[in-house]
């Protein structure tokens, strides 16, 4: 009868177990992609911004070869 009642309790305990197990790796599944997602915008802001300083540079050596040819 003792031997019944452990092997029940376990038998739910592992349920419980798989259950939390099954969880977690949905969350984590969901913050792996989430993460997946912030890279990609990170990669856009880097491309964003390296096209910004080159504009910025152009206009800053524009305003000087003018000033250089100009009277």
């Amino acid at each position: 009868m003792k031997d019944d009642w452990k092997e029940d309790g376990w038998r739910e305990y592992q349920r419980l177990v798989l259950a939390e197990l099954a969880r977690h790796n949905a969350w984590l599944a969901a913050l792996d992609r989430r993460l997946d997602e912030i890279r990609v915008e990170i990669a856009a802001l880097k491309v964003r911004s390296g096209l910004w300083g080159a504009v910025a540079g152009l206009v800053a050596v524009a305003v000087m070869v003018g000033l250089k040819f100009l009277p």
